[in-house]
C-alpha cells in the first residue's frame, strides 16, 4: 500500500467479523498488535461481539491504555474501561468514520463476509497499511498478509458508493425543497 509492509502513523485500527468464533486471537494477530504496542501506538477497536471483543480482551490483558472504543447509538463492550467515540448513528457509518480517523488497520475477515469487504475496499483506496488475516470456517484455514493492492475484496464497492452518493444527493435534495416551502 505505501511500497513497503509495516504500519504507518499514530493509530491503529482494530476491525473485524462478528462471525470470529475463535477463543483467542490468532498468533499473526497477536504478533502486528504487539509491534503496535512496542511503537507507543493508539488503537481504535469496535465492541460488537467476535474479533473485537477479542481484540479487546487481549489490550486489557496487555494492560494496555491507548485505546478508544468506537461505537455507533449504543455501547456494548468495553472491556478496559476506556475513553469511547461515538463514530456515527449507525455500523456502517461509524466503521467508515473509524477507517477515516485510522493511519493502519489489522482486520479479521471471516468466510468474505461482505461488510468486511467492503471496509477492505475502503481501506486499500485511502491506501491505508492493513494486516488482514482472512479464514473460513468451512475449511478450518487461516492466511495473513498485507492487504493486496491489486485484489478485489468487494466487487460491488463501486456500485454501492454510486447508491450510497445517489441517496445522499436525493436526501440533500429533499432538504433545500423543505426549505424553500417554509
Amino acid at each position: 500500500m505505501n511500497g513497503k509492509e509495516g504500519f504507518v502513523g499514530s493509530k491503529l485500527l482494530l476491525m473485524g467479523s462478528k462471525a470470529f468464533r475463535a477463543k483467542t486471537l490468532p498468533a499473526e494477530v497477536r504478533e502486528k498488535i504487539d509491534e503496535a504496542i512496542a511503537r507507543n501506538m493508539a488503537f481504535i477497536v469496535g465492541e460488537a461481539p467476535g474479533a473485537c471483543r477479542l481484540y479487546q480482551d487481549y489490550l486489557r490483558s496487555k494492560g494496555y491504555v491507548k485505546v478508544v472504543v468506537g461505537h455507533a447509538k449504543s455501547l456494548r463492550y468495553n472491556a478496559g474501561n476506556w475513553e469511547t467515540v461515538r463514530y456515527g448513528s449507525d455500523v456502517q457509518e461509524r466503521e467508515r468514520k473509524m477507517i477515516e480517523d485510522c493511519d493502519s488497520a489489522v482486520i479479521i475477515w471471516v468466510d468474505r463476509s461482505g461488510v468486511i469487504a467492503e471496509n477492505l475496499e475502503l481501506l486499500k483506496r485511502m491506501r491505508k497499511p492493513t494486516f488482514l488475516y482472512e479464514c473460513s470456517t468451512k475449511e478450518d484455514l487461516g492466511r495473513s498478509g498485507w492487504l493486496d493492492p491489486k485484489r478485489t475484496y468487494d466487487p460491488y464497492y463501486y456500485m454501492k458508493e454510486y447508491y450510497r452518493k445517489q441517496k445522499l444527493l436525493k436526501k440533500q435534495g429533499t432538504r433545500s425543497g423543505q426549505q424553500r416551502l417554509h
